[in-house]
């Protein structure tokens, strides 16, 4: 019984000490400003390791896409940074103006274009869409990282 009481005390510890560890702010939001326009051009000294570019758009709808309704961004993503950068569109998420957040792996498969698989060197670029199921007016798109931590945010530009 003590073995059990000292179990459990420590998991209760383990789980206070892990809740109390800060959390990762997300990245600042790229691209167009809240009015839709665009912002100032970057200085090389506050370039972001991931540049994330959106504009919305409409997309094809593939052979296997089930018909229904599909919000669609053009998205550019630059590497910035001196590692190679991965990238799949699992990793993409749509914010509409309402705030709600839509995972972009509901639509796999539903439209043409989408964002490749793929790595990128620094100083590389890749472009591609994005789409999640719904009709609304996307705010900003997020892109993750490997490890589901945001690794980029955007506006999206009209």
């Amino acid at each position: 019984m003590r073995k059990f009481i000292l179990f459990v005390a420590t998991a209760a510890g383990l789980t206070a000490a892990a809740a109390c560890e800060p959390v990762e702010d997300a990245p600042p939001v790229q691209g167009a400003d809240a009015r839709g326009g665009k912002t100032g051009a970057p200085t090389r000294k506050t370039k972001p390791p991931i540049g994330l570019a959106a504009k919305r758009t409409i997309a094809e709808h593939s052979i296997l896409s089930e018909g229904g309704a599909l919000t669609c961004v053009k998205v550019t993503v630059a590497n910035n940074s001196k590692k190679k950068v991965e990238i799949n569109p699992l990793y993409f998420a749509i914010t509409g103006k309402d705030n709600v957040k839509h995972d972009a792996g509901d639509a796999l498969g539903e439209y043409e274009g989408q964002v490749a698989t793929t790595d990128i060197a620094p100083g590389e670029k890749v472009k591609g869409v994005v789409c999640v199921k719904g009709k609304f007016a996307p705010k900003t798109v997020s892109m993750t990282n490997p490890l589901f931590s945001t690794a980029a945010r955007a506006a999206v530009a009209s």
